[in-house]
């Protein structure tokens, strides 16, 4: 005969639900999302546009002419107009600038002028109100 309550057998079946499995996973799943949160709020592209883009249409107001101040070994040019000396090279800036909604000043040196010349006219356009100052290479003519 069986006996069925009084001999148990050697594997004992439980009836609960097994809680380890689970948590690993949960676990698992977490270290994932923690490390693909960060790559992904990388990847996210910030795209600013122009404002030249942005003001691109016909009816705004004409571009203004930009200010060239041109360095040689004789002397400062703006917009090819000769200046005599550095002090009168930043009053003449500082009234064009004043009149001007873009303070842009586009600056270049001729060939032999020396490294002190162009920071001078430096200075002088930016304590002329300069806001943006750019130097190019001199485009032989």
């Amino acid at each position: 005969m069986k006996q069925l309550s009084s001999q148990k057998s050697g594997g004992d079946e439980t009836c609960e639900i097994n809680v380890v499995p689970l948590a690993d996973i949960s676990l698992v799943l977490l270290i994932i999302l923690m490390l693909i949160t960060p790559l992904v709020m990388q990847s996210m592209i910030q795209v600013a546009a122009s404002r030249r883009a942005v003001a691109a249409a016909p009816d705004q107001k004409k571009t203004e002419k930009p200010l060239f101040v041109e360095i040689r070994n004789d002397g400062f040019f703006l917009n090819k107009n000769r200046m005599e000396s550095a002090d009168q090279l930043q009053r003449t800036l500082a009234g064009e600038l004043s009149r001007k909604e873009d303070r842009t000043v586009i600056l270049t040196a001729g060939p032999g002028v020396t490294h002190g010349t162009v920071v001078t006219a430096l200075d002088r356009a930016k304590q002329a109100g300069a806001e943006k100052l750019s130097l190019v290479k001199r485009v032989p003519l």
